[in-house]
């Protein structure tokens, strides 16, 4: 049926298979308080995934001109006319709307109403200018990084040590999913736009032939020590300062497997020889969920853990229900 349709393509157009990672500002909030009520995280996820949403809909309607030029884009609903460029626009703006006004109606507080603006800022700079001047995706790292603030905001005014590490494992994990995965995996698409990503000014290709310069790699294990460092920084500094952090070891455990599995996974696709786009695709997908682990395992010991083994467990239900719904086979569709 033609409405079925429709709504696939919407749902096509905000990334919604994705949506179950949008947990930033919920594990804020688990930082300070260590536990939510359920209208808590269901407020903080669902600011989560209008930001997500706001993010993928606004930069597809920006990219335009840029993605309809790529074939492997050609399925994108703004490219094929399925979906025009003013709705795009339109449900950008009601995303704003709906992100503004969610925070007045339950967070009537400057800091975290200070936190939202200048977070929602930056990921519109991000947006508008992404891939036209170099060292953009700073202003989006940060932007994910403050939404976790924010989160933390909502219900405490004071910012924990743990709260502020985790802030910065956010800033560099999508610095690394921007500059190092995306920069790799578009190569050939950002040189043919003309767009001024770093991989771009650093010289990757990954067509006709594999080019990842030393320069880049060292970027990219530097991103990664950076961030392994961060993961591991509770560890050592705040059992100093604080009981509220008495870590179980088995957690430090999973956390050494993940970071050294990322380390290899992150040094093969750096050295790959070949080229294929949905390998590649499906490699970052994997490197994005051991990511995604790492925060709520930080946790672990510090927040409920009723909590932690439902946010560990929400993007795989919400990806198998959407696979359900959409009749998808999962694991098959493209992620990225």
């Amino acid at each position: 049926m033609k409405w079925t349709i429709t709504i696939k393509e919407y749902a096509k157009l905000i990334r919604l298979k994705a949506m179950g990672v949008s947990t930033m500002a919920v594990l804020g909030a688990l930082s300070v308080k260590g536990t939510l009520e359920i209208k808590q995280f269901l407020i903080l996820f669902f600011m989560g995934i209008i930001l997500n949403i706001l993010g993928f809909v606004l930069n597809d309607y920006i990219d335009f001109d840029i993605d309809k030029r790529s074939k492997e884009l050609s399925d994108r609903p703004l490219v094929k006319g399925t979906i025009s460029r003013k709705t795009a626009l339109i449900i950008s703006i009601i995303c704003y709307i709906i992100l503004f006004g969610t925070a007045l109606i339950f967070y009537r507080k400057f800091l975290p109403l200070l936190i939202l603006t200048i977070a929602l800022a930056l990921g519109t700079i991000y947006d508008i200018f992404g891939k036209k001047f170099l060292g953009s995706d700073i202003p989006l790292s940060a932007s994910i990084a403050l939404f976790c603030l924010f989160g933390a905001t909502t219900v405490s005014s004071e910012i924990s040590k743990i709260t502020i590490i985790i802030s910065a494992i956010y800033f560099t994990h999508v610095l690394y999913f921007n500059i190092i995965e995306g920069g790799f995996k578009d190569a050939d698409n950002d040189k043919i736009s003309g767009a001024k990503t770093t991989a771009a000014y650093m010289g990757v290709n990954n067509k006709p032939e594999i080019y990842v310069p030393a320069n880049f790699k060292a970027l990219a294990i530097s991103i990664e020590t950076i961030s392994a460092v961060l993961i591991l920084l509770p560890f050592i500094i705040i059992p100093k300062y604080t009981y509220d952090f008495d870590y179980w070891y088995i957690q430090l455990v999973i956390l050494l497997i993940l970071i050294i599995t990322i380390f290899i996974s992150s040094i093969k696709m750096l050295y790959l020889k070949i080229f294929d786009r949905k390998k590649v695709a499906m490699t970052i997908t994997k490197q994005e969920v051991k990511r995604y682990m790492t925060i709520p395992i930080l946790l672990i010991s510090f927040a409920d853990i009723r909590w932690i083994i439902f946010i560990l467990l929400l993007p795989t239900i919400w990806y198998l229900s959407y696979t359900i719904i959409f009749h998808e086979k999962p694991f098959r569709s493209k992620m990225l």
